[in-house]
């Protein structure tokens, strides 16, 4: 770690506003667009972004310096945005693939499949599946490990993930046939 980012480490743990809000800025939005992937929209990415930063600033100490940090804040990022679903819905609950709503998002004929219209695809997954499939496929979590974070088991996990990408693949399926 080199010395001006344990400079701006050591003030933002004092409290000191200006070197949180620089901090702040520096990863505001790549912490965004990982609050976005677990979130229904942008407003509830919102609440977990602030949520996500106050936690990092009481919990600043815990970095040790060892890895970048930004993937210590991706990481601090995933757990706030994880405890947020599960407050709101049991992640353990999935729902049955056959209730699933179709997708309310189609790419227009005069547009293209980019990387906005997939997220917008996977912010409609159900809360659980959501949270699965980003963790394993976006974050690259093993499936015992998102079993233990999620308090599942990995056979829950396996089924959430496969499901995720079979409704993915639905709905990927209907944008691409209104091209």
């Amino acid at each position: 770690m080199d010395a001006s980012l344990k400079t701006l480490l050591a003030a933002c743990q004092r409290g000191d506003s200006g070197a949180q809000r620089r901090l702040f800025e520096q990863y505001n939005s790549m912490l965004f667009n990982v609050c976005l992937r677990y979130a229904r929209d942008r407003p509830e990415a919102q609440d977990m972004l602030q949520e996500a930063f106050l936690l990092i600033f009481k919990d600043l100490g815990q970095y040790k310096g060892e890895g970048p940090l930004g993937a210590w804040l991706c990481r601090v990022t995933v757990r706030v945005a994880l405890q947020q679903l599960r407050r709101k819905n049991p992640l353990r609950d999935a729902e049955d693939y056959n209730d699933l709503p179709a997708a309310t998002f189609d790419v227009l004929p005069d547009q293209e499949l980019n990387s906005e219209a997939i997220l917008h695809m996977v912010q409609q997954l159900p809360p659980g599946y959501r949270a699965v499939f980003n963790l394993h496929c976006v974050e690259g979590w093993p499936y015992p490990d998102i079993a233990t974070e999620m308090g599942i088991n990995e056979s829950s996990v396996r089924s959430q993930y496969t499901r995720a990408c079979r409704q993915l693949r639905i709905m990927l399926e209907r944008s691409l046939a209104v091209l």
